[in-house]
């Protein structure tokens, strides 16, 4: 498939071209993450992908050039439209999302803006569940409201507040699962049908899930969404985004991406590609570490609750086996009485780092009294299941007895 997006107005033509899914290299995704997207060197017959620095591309003939940068044609012409390393990235994530076709950008905040951007004007409405990543809160508060884009925040946790915000302006329901950063989840698929019964956009946030545990396209979302600089790139040393979707909506997006500018780098391409290699074994480790500490947590008498969907005590523990493969590498808590005990607590811990992000190799934690959504009012907090002594844990993939006896200690001193 290779048909043309012809549109000098706008000054680029992307091609609608789907990935081809290399089913010789393995059906399997311990093995795809190794190898989709990826193919040996056929001029030095290497077997990692090149990093290509250059910022532009030149053709024997003008009219080569042309026919790539503004009519459609396969090739290179300007890094900003395409470029050599950043594509083999796109097409590893979609392959791992069961996408037709992804674009890497320079952050995850670049990917859901181009994303909005793409699919709305104003007076369109938008549906978000109030507890998304604060980035998103912020730019649809204090940006797209002003732009004329009517905002609800919902408790996605019934499919029925949802459908009680719906009017003929709904244009994108916008949903993250498991949320951020109180871990409850939405049923995917319900939403998926609503939003293909009243002609929305569904665009989800795969970001905390990896679609190791989760893959949300073969659910009925049309947009998949990703903060690289987490689980995919996975070291702490990657600011990225990403977006999977059917080739036309990716053509759409992309042509939004080019002009606000916000692409992928060539060497954080070549980086996430080297840290998807090991997302499989990385996430699983993540994912038995959370289980582990989760079930400590539960029996500890500091903790007064434990956010975990592996947990059988999570309200929505049936509905995560049900459409996840794993239960993921966050756990959520409230430990003391207070934000202060919470505070307290990170403060005496010696190897889980006090920092923001999440899915790093290294544990990562914040608290709400001291790191954790300190913009927020008490009254906000509490509407979104922010508690006292709320923290916020990335386990990372250390020996979970270490993590454990740490957690332990430093519980111990408040």
């Amino acid at each position: 498939m290779n048909e043309k997006k012809e549109d000098a107005s706008k000054g680029i033509g992307v091609t609608k071209d789907k990935i081809e899914v290399q089913e010789d290299l393995g059906k399997r995704i311990g093995t795809k993450v190794v190898h989709a997207g990826e193919s040996i060197n056929p001029f030095t017959r290497g077997i990692t992908t090149n990093i290509d620095f250059s910022t532009t591309f030149a053709y024997d003939i003008a009219d080569q050039w042309a026919d790539v940068f503004y009519h459609g044609k396969p090739g290179f012409a300007y890094s900003r439209h395409a470029n050599p390393t950043r594509s083999v990235f796109e097409k590893k994530i979609a392959i791992l999302e069961n996408g037709e076709a992804g674009i890497g950008f320079s952050s995850g905040m670049a990917a859901i803006s181009t994303v909005f951007s793409t699919y709305l004007k104003p007076s369109d409405e938008i549906i978000v569940t109030d507890r998304c990543y604060p980035g998103t809160r912020h730019l649809l508060n204090q940006y797209f409201k002003e732009w004329g884009f009517i905002v609800h925040f919902v408790d996605a946790t019934d499919i029925e507040n949802i459908k009680a915000k719906i009017t003929n302006n709904t244009k994108l329901i916008h949903m993250e699962c498991p949320a951020n950063p109180t871990l409850s989840l939405c049923d995917i698929a319900e939403i998926a049908k609503l939003a293909k019964e009243i002609q929305a956009k569904f665009v989800f946030d795969n970001t905390f899930a990896t679609p190791i545990n989760q893959n949300p396209i073969d659910l009925g979302v049309n947009i998949v969404v990703h903060s690289v600089t987490k689980y995919l790139s996975g070291h702490s040393d990657v600011l990225g985004g990403a977006t999977v979707s059917s080739a036309d909506e990716r053509a759409e997006i992309m042509n939004t991406a080019v002009y606000f500018g916000g692409v992928m780098q060539p060497f954080d391409a070549w980086l996430t590609i080297r840290g998807i290699k090991t997302l499989e074994l990385r996430v699983n480790r993540h994912t038995e570490n959370s289980q582990a500490i989760a079930e400590f947590l539960e029996d500890h008498p500091k903790i007064r609750e434990v956010y975990y969907p592996g947990l059988i005590s999570h309200p929505q523990h049936q509905l995560a086996k049900k459409q996840m493969r794993g239960f993921g590498g966050m756990v959520s808590f409230c430990t003391g009485k207070s934000d202060k005990d919470g505070v307290d607590f990170i403060n005496n811990l010696k190897i889980i780092k006090r920092a923001t992000s999440l899915g790093s190799t290294s544990s990562l934690i914040q608290a709400s009294g001291s790191m954790l959504y300190l913009e927020f009012t008490e009254e906000e907090k509490r509407s979104i299941g922010i508690n006292p002594g709320f923290v916020r844990f990335s386990p990372g993939i250390e020996d979970k007895d270490d993590i454990i006896e740490d957690i332990d200690q430093a519980l111990s001193k408040i």
